[in-house]
């Protein structure tokens, strides 16, 4: 166990003065990638340290209980899940779909843990909108549970990564679950705006991000959007922006996204340098999806945010 890089992160959230001079960055990359790999989030991680302020050997102890074993019997797939087609697809709009990444059965189960968890019911309406505290906007703060864990060990999420790095050293994140219910005349969507997720200093750290659709997602059911291709040309855009021009603002005004239609079960991946967002749910139910990222053994983000 490292415990010497987990005792950095007590250490940042409870003692900052204690941190050594290092590249912080590359250091916080490194703690999360930690927690990572234990199958702790770094969302439950942060609130047990900030809420409960332990000393190191409490936490020492709740990590150990918090942490995940490898299921027994993980599959892995020596045969490539994404086709010749697949990759030319991938290369040219950024962004590729898994199809079947997880069984309709592990879906159902999953939704039934998400509707648990938010103490909602499926065939009560007004249930969907009463807000839950571990909601934030569309997001849930919910990890922690033995369907999201088994989906994370899909042999086929996890083999298209390795394709699409060209590596098998490669680690999976701990993220949460969205809910998006459809709108009514009283409640309206919570989502943002057209976004990316990594800093576009220059050069922008190459990763992956994905979401598994948990609902069957129709172009109007809240679907996940992206601006397919725009990973080609974001270096000349953003070298072309005057210096007064914010390109997080810049890009809602000058591109429209698509939505990327597909159905429970299967895996949407893109490149980070495509700009997407959620999307109001115009439809009946609400849709639910799981996110799960696989980035490389050696990832580092930018040291600078912009």
């Amino acid at each position: 166990m490292p415990w010497n890089i987990l005792e950095n992160l007590w250490n940042r959230t409870l003692n900052p003065n204690k941190i050594a001079n290092t590249n912080e960055n590359l250091t916080w990359d490194k703690e999360i990638e930690i927690l990572y790999r234990l199958g702790i989030s770094m969302e439950d991680a942060l609130q047990y340290l900030y809420f409960e302020k332990p000393d190191f050997e409490a936490f020492k102890i709740w990590v150990n209980k918090n942490k995940k074993d490898i299921p027994l019997g993980t599959e892995e797939l020596t045969e490539n899940v994404l086709s010749s087609d697949d990759l030319e697809f991938w290369n040219t709009n950024g962004y590729v779909i898994v199809k079947n990444a997880i069984p309709k059965e592990d879906c159902k189960d999953t939704q039934r843990a998400i509707w648990d968890f938010l103490e909602m019911d499926l065939d009560k309406k007004e249930s969907w909108y009463k807000n839950h505290q571990e909601q934030k906007g569309l997001m849930v703060n919910f990890s922690d549970h033995e369907t999201l864990n088994r989906n994370r060990f899909s042999p086929r999420i996890k083999k298209a990564y390795e394709q699409l790095y060209n590596t098998t050293e490669i680690y999976k994140t701990i993220d949460k679950v969205s809910f998006n219910p459809p709108e009514n005349h009283e409640f309206t969507f919570l989502g943002g705006a057209l976004h990316w997720d990594v800093s576009l200093s220059q050069p922008i750290s190459f990763g992956l991000q994905g979401l598994l659709y948990l609902t069957d997602c129709g172009a109007q059911d809240g679907a996940f959007h992206c601006v397919p291709g725009f990973h080609k040309k974001i270096d000349s855009w953003l070298n072309s922006l005057k210096s007064d021009i914010n390109p997080r603002e810049e890009i809602i005004k000058i591109t429209q996204p698509v939505p990327i239609v597909a159905n429970a079960g299967d895996f949407i991946i893109w490149q980070n340098t495509l700009p997407h967002c959620a999307s109001a749910n115009q439809g009946t139910t609400p849709r639910m999806v799981q996110y799960l990222t696989y980035f490389p053994n050696d990832y580092t983000s930018s040291e600078k945010w912009i």
